[in-house]
């Protein structure tokens, strides 16, 4: 794994960890829920402004985006009509 892709590994699961209010060990391995070599290769293209990537981990929607930035929200209420809640 490059030093790249731990850096946006660490970014995605401290940025849950702190949206869940959860240590990061209790959070699942982020490989199971995103190839973290595909994410590794987002963010270090020579392109990875023009492109983002979107994945559910740990209960989280997660956006990220080709600059590294992370976005994370709780995944929507399945039940119809409910608001998203933002993190």
């Amino acid at each position: 794994m490059s030093r790249v892709c731990e850096e946006i590994c660490v970014t995605v699961t401290e940025t849950v960890s702190d949206a869940l209010g959860e240590p990061v060990d209790a959070l699942p391995p982020l490989s199971e829920s995103v190839d973290t070599d595909g994410l590794d290769a987002l963010v270090a293209s020579e392109h990875a402004h023009d492109v983002a990537v979107t994945f559910s981990y740990a209960g989280m929607a997660v956006l990220v985006r080709g600059d590294a930035t992370v976005y994370v929200r709780p995944q929507r209420d399945p039940v119809a009509g409910a608001p998203d809640r933002r993190v």
